[in-house]
């Protein structure tokens, strides 16, 4: 049988995510065997090297949406999107994503999105007559930004797009997990084979480490906008300072520590974020996310006629928020921001980020609970059906969405067993609204109990809560691991940040910061990005990997999706 050698130190385990410079990777001193079957693939690390531009083009396929982007970061830090666009599978036969379908569609959909997006990069600087032609096009070449006057490293900086040269990007960046394996496989082959052509690193980064970054890709667009911070980049003389290098990643907002969190069609989680690659889970989901079930309680809650009303079909042009176009004429429903719509008529909700004017939160008429007691109180509607608080017997720090969607469930159709007929509309939004309540009020509840507000002590059968429901991708559930890292949380955390596409509910956002302010937290910073980049984008894969890229990390081509990627283990999977 056949040796096969890795490289022992300095290495890094994590889904062969690699530290260190490919054009400046020292020599290997230390080889030794390792098994044909080992599943390691180590390089040696070195210091992240200064870099006057980065260039990156991301590929986003974890779900239903095939999402490319192309983002530049400047010298200053300043962050430019020169393309940002997704189309999403047509999913409302389904009424909800059919895996086969949305396959089919990132198959169908990439390429062109790809070719659209090589469209808008940058124009390449002036290159030698002898650089390259439209006769002869180059794609290759891993070597330095700093060509010095070298026709050959210009030439390999140059592709030609529509016979016009464009800068090449400098390492291809695409999400590596977690999400369905089929659609990730279908971005990560594309993403491998545009490294591959343009002889470039590649890139694969955790798509919930990306929401979580996403509000630091705002606070570089910011420092982006206006010509005079673009020019001064520009002409920024040499690399970075040392000093400079070492501050690279407490440039933007919000600086590490701060807590997360990530709330999605397919992840609830909590988290503390050290450092961009260290993070804790202190809390999750034990079935299925706080967007799946809003969802689902939309789809019962909503009256038939209110999808087919033609307001809320709107052309491929419009800017609603109940609804966004895939790019190709199809219509991604989105049942969560029909629902706030529905329950708030007129509150211009679904907007996103929770950043409203101050006139328009009087429509929420909302009181926080001012102690644990309060929030734990079941709702009694008064038309026969009552809510029940998610997991209000206990401090576990842990969600559960499920069973209190089958109440909802159980609410809407009551009315129709007993012989009363449907539900009327103000009774559908009563249950509409309490459903939210009750359920935003859980998602911040746990935040709280990361604060130290418990309103009790831990029980000791908390520690031991839902050990039957890990899986193998997902440990330590619910159980007192997570409770005894929550309860040193927070100390030091001075910002709070919500991403995921439920975080574009303006309902959230508000009940997140009165509770927040109410138990004595008003003073944490709460941020949000704008609902463009709540949802699924390629813009926040490309940030993560301009992040990661500047840390020195480089995954290898043989890596593959990850359908389950704890976000607590990026550098051990």
């Amino acid at each position: 049988m056949s040796t096969s050698w890795y490289l022992s130190r300095p290495c890094v385990q994590a889904h062969s995510l690699l530290r260190g410079s490919s054009a400046h990777r020292p020599p290997a001193r230390h080889l030794l065997p390792r098994s044909p079957s080992s599943r390691l693939r180590c390089l040696p690390a070195s210091s992240p090297l200064p870099r006057r531009h980065l260039l990156t083009l991301a590929i986003e396929t974890s779900c239903d949406d095939t999402c490319v982007a192309v983002l530049e970061k400047l010298p200053s830090g300043a962050a430019r999107l020169h393309f940002n666009e997704k189309i999403t599978s047509d999913n409302r036969a389904f009424r909800g994503v059919h895996p086969l379908t949305a396959v089919a569609s990132h198959t169908a959909h990439l390429a062109p999105l790809v070719r659209r997006a090589l469209r808008s990069l940058p124009e390449a600087s002036p290159a030698p007559a002898s650089a390259a032609s439209p006769e002869e096009p180059c794609v290759g070449g891993g070597g330095s930004n700093n060509d010095n006057g070298d026709g050959k490293k210009m030439k390999k900086r140059i592709l030609w797009v529509d016979g016009r040269p464009r800068a090449r990007p400098d390492f291809v960046t695409v999400t590596r997990g977690p999400g369905m394996t089929s659609n990730l496989a279908t971005g990560l082959n594309t993403a491998k084979g545009l490294a591959v052509a343009w002889d470039v690193p590649l890139l694969g980064v955790n798509h919930m480490q990306a929401h979580a970054l996403t509000p630091r890709l705002v606070s570089a667009l910011e420092k982006g906008k206006g010509a005079a911070a673009a020019a001064s980049s520009t002409a920024e003389g040499g690399g970075e300072e040392e000093g400079e290098q070492e501050d690279r990643h407490r440039r933007y907002d919000p600086a590490f520590p701060f807590l997360s969190l990530l709330v999605s069609g397919g992840h609830t989680l909590l988290v503390r974020s050290e450092s961009l690659t260290s993070h804790a889970i202190l809390a999750q989901a034990l079935n299925i996310a706080v967007g799946d079930m809003i969802d689902k309680c939309a789809r019962a809650i909503l009256p038939p006629e209110y999808f087919s009303d033609s307001r809320r079909s709107p052309s491929p042009a419009s800017s609603s928020p109940a609804s966004s176009s895939s790019g190709n004429g199809v219509e991604n429903v989105m049942y969560g921001a029909l629902l706030e719509e529905f329950v708030f008529p007129g509150s211009g909700s679904g907007s996103g980020s929770g950043r409203r004017d101050p006139a328009e939160l009087l429509l929420y008429d909302y009181a926080p609970p001012a102690r644990r007691a309060d929030e734990i109180r079941v709702f009694d509607s008064g038309r026969g059906w009552t809510l029940t608080p998610p997991l209000s017997g206990t401090t576990a720090m842990a969600y559960d969405f499920a069973g209190f969607n089958s109440q909802v469930q159980r609410a809407v159709e009551g009315p129709r067993a007993a012989g009363r007929g449907a539900m009327d509309v103000e009774e559908r939004r009563l249950l509409g609204r309490h459903a939210m309540r009750l359920a935003f009020e859980h998602l911040v509840s746990r935040l709280l109990f990361a604060l130290g507000d418990r309103g009790g002590k831990r029980n000791r059968h908390d520690n031991n809560n839902n050990n039957n429901n890990k899986d193998s991708g997902d440990d330590d559930r619910g159980g007192g691991g997570a409770a005894d890292r929550a309860d040193a949380a927070g100390g030091d955390v001075r910002t709070v940040v919500v991403a995921g596409g439920v975080a574009s509910n303006g309902y959230l956002m508000h009940i997140l910061r009165a509770m927040l302010a109410a138990r004595g937290h008003g003073h944490l910073a709460v941020v949000s990005p704008p609902a463009a980049l709540c949802t699924d984008n390629a813009a926040m894969i490309a940030w993560t990997g301009i992040e990661m890229y500047e840390a020195g990390w480089r995954s290898e081509m043989d890596i593959l999706p990850m359908r389950k990627w704890p976000l607590d283990s990026i550098e051990e999977s």
